[in-house]
C-alpha cells in the first residue's frame, strides 16, 4: 500500500473464524483497518455500523446457506462495493456483474493487497461524480 494514500476500512461476511481471524491479519498487515465481520447474511442486515466502510470481502457459503450472492447484491444496492473471497468460484461467476472482483481460498496477501485496491479505485470514482 502506497504510504500516502489512507488505509481502507474493510468488513468481511465469512461464518469460518479461522479465516476471519486469517483475513483480519492480513488487512491489519497491509496497513488497512479491519471493520468487522458478519456470519450470515441475516447477521450483516442487522449491523448498524456500515457507514463508512469501503468495501466488503464475502464468502458464498454463510451460516444461514448459500448466501453471499444475497449479500453482494444487498450491498450493491447500499451502494457498498464487495469482493467475493470463496472456493465456490464458478458460482461467484454467475454473480459477478455485482462484485468487483473474485478471490479463490486460500487468499494470499499479495493477490489481497491487489483486489483491496479495487474498494479504493471504486470509491475515488463514485465521490468524483
Amino acid at each position: 500500500m502506497a504510504s500516502s494514500a489512507p488505509p481502507l476500512r474493510i468488513f468481511c461476511v465469512e461464518d469460518n473464524p479461522l479465516i476471519i481471524f486469517q483475513i483480519e491479519a492480513m488487512i491489519e498487515d497491509l496497513g488497512h483497518i479491519f471493520a468487522g465481520s458478519a456470519i450470515s447474511f441475516a447477521d450483516l442486515v442487522k449491523r448498524q455500523d456500515l457507514r463508512g466502510i469501503d468495501g466488503v470481502l464475502v464468502d458464498i457459503d454463510l451460516a444461514d446457506g448459500r448466501t453471499g450472492p444475497d449479500v453482494a447484491i444487498w450491498l450493491s444496492e447500499q451502494g457498498i462495493p464487495s469482493i467475493f473471497v470463496t472456493g465456490q468460484e464458478a458460482l461467484a461467476a454467475a454473480y459477478s456483474q455485482v462484485v468487483l472482483a473474485i478471490m479463490g481460498k486460500p487468499v494470499s496477501e499479495i493477490e489481497l493487497a491487489e483486489k483491496l485496491e479495487l474498494f479504493r479505485d471504486t470509491n475515488r470514482c463514485s465521490r468524483g461524480r
